[in-house]
């Protein structure tokens, strides 16, 4: 079964918003947190961008989780 990149891209928008939340943050605070521009970050977690691994890391760790666990998309 072949995966889209739209769905991957999607799935991790969703992740990162899920982690986000857990660590009760604003869209506002993680962006602040990672340096980023708040608009970018909302593209992300909507799937609408396909962001870079620099920002993966930085999200990861503004999130406190490993990158590992931050792309654990399930494929099923």
């Amino acid at each position: 079964m072949q995966v889209s990149d739209d769905f991957l891209i999607a799935e991790l928008g969703k992740r990162i918003s899920f982690f986000r939340r857990e660590k009760s943050l604003t869209q506002a605070q993680l962006s602040d947190l990672v340096e980023m521009e708040e608009s970018a970050l909302r593209r992300i977690e909507l799937g609408g961008t396909n962001p870079t691994f620099k920002t993966l890391l930085r999200l990861s760790k503004g999130l406190e989780v490993s990158l590992k666990e931050l792309l654990d998309i399930p494929m099923s």
